[in-house]
């Protein structure tokens, strides 16, 4: 009896020990940010400390952030100017005080183990990043990941940039709990969207030249709602620019997985043709730059994709992208509004 009650506080004593931060960038998210707030304060694991930014948000979500605050005291708000997602990111790395560190997203909700499962397996493998899978959230419909053959993979050193290369890692940092030291002088890059791309790779560069690990886990920990009015789901003039310096940035910065990675290059200039007659004047004059990047990118490759073994679809983009004519970008952002027509599923996007 004695000894279960040893037991029972050391494991009280390592919890209190060991802070985890949960940060929660907010912006206008008014219908969905109670269920993410609960998600979080509900959590097995109890030491946690809950950063709130709230990224200047001009509907009820200030007002919800506050009053989650006034009932729970782990949780700080922090109320700024309209910055974007990653200056909030960078504010809320530069509040937290864990050891360890785990992003929301404030449109999602996590499991109420989520904290408690990541950490375990973090100290158990001496681990600086846990990732794990998550669930896809449409309007009345759960999609759940398709079982992986093993359950837990540990990986080191070159593993982790193989792994990565073929996409099993993700760049996304809301499925991810990080030892705080991965962000040791690491930030996102302020006034720019994929600010996670552009951050991931650098990381998983480190943790690959330092001997590091990285833990993958298959059960799904979080639950990632999809919304028309996501980043990912806008193909906006500013998101198409912002991705392709996020992802050729990426490319160029991790030479191990060049060949993984030239196919979601092409496919960011497929986005640019296939938008850019939607884009106004102005707008072009901005993308006038990066359409010319991405012409020579795909002239500089054409050899490669034409005689190595990808896609059609990118040796099409490939291809086509060669020209300067305005008409085949015009053809391309007409046939890109028929495709999606045609693709048009069953599934609804939350708005």
């Amino acid at each position: 009896m004695r000894d279960n009650a040893l037991s029972c506080e050391v494991a009280k004593n390592e919890e209190k020990a060991t802070l985890v931060s949960v940060v929660i960038p907010v912006y206008n998210v008014g219908s969905y940010l109670a269920q993410c707030l609960e998600s979080v304060i509900r959590q097995s694991y109890h030491n946690i400390e809950i950063i709130i930014i709230d990224d200047g948000s001009t509907d009820v979500s200030g007002f919800i952030c506050d009053r989650f605050a006034q009932c729970d005291d782990r949780i700080r708000v922090i109320h700024t100017d309209n910055r974007g997602l990653a200056s909030a990111r960078n504010l809320g790395l530069d509040k937290c005080r864990g050891s360890y560190l785990l992003f929301v997203d404030s449109d999602d909700w996590i499991e109420p183990h989520t904290v408690e499962t990541l950490l375990e397996f973090a100290k158990k493998y001496n681990a600086d990043i846990v990732t794990a899978n998550r669930c896809y959230e449409y309007v009345g419909e759960t999609v759940y990941p398709t079982k992986e053959e093993e359950d837990t993979r540990i990986l080191h050193s070159d593993e982790i940039l193989t792994i990565y290369g073929n996409g099993l890692l993700g760049d996304v940092v809301w499925n991810k709990l990080y030892l705080t030291g991965c962000f040791s002088g690491v930030r996102f890059p302020d006034g720019h969207n994929f600010e996670d791309v552009a951050t991931t790779w650098k990381m998983m560069m480190r943790l690959a030249k330092t001997n590091g690990t990285v833990v993958v886990l298959s059960e799904p920990l979080f639950h990632f709602r999809m919304r028309k009015s996501s980043i990912s789901h806008t193909k906006s003039c500013r998101n198409i620019i912002d991705s392709w310096v996020a992802y050729h940035e990426k490319y160029e910065g991790v030479p191990q997985c060049q060949k993984q990675f030239l196919s979601t290059c092409f496919y960011r200039i497929r986005h640019m043709w296939a938008n850019y007659y939607g884009f106004s004047e102005k707008e072009k004059d901005t993308a006038s730059c990066i359409v010319f990047e991405m012409r020579r990118f795909s002239t500089e490759h054409f050899h490669q994709v034409m005689k190595g073994r990808y896609p059609i679809t990118i040796k099409a983009i490939c291809l086509i992208s060669q020209s300067s004519s305005p008409l085949m970008m015009w053809s391309c952002f007409w046939e890109d509004k028929l495709l999606r027509k045609i693709r048009n599923t069953k599934r609804v996007l939350y708005p």
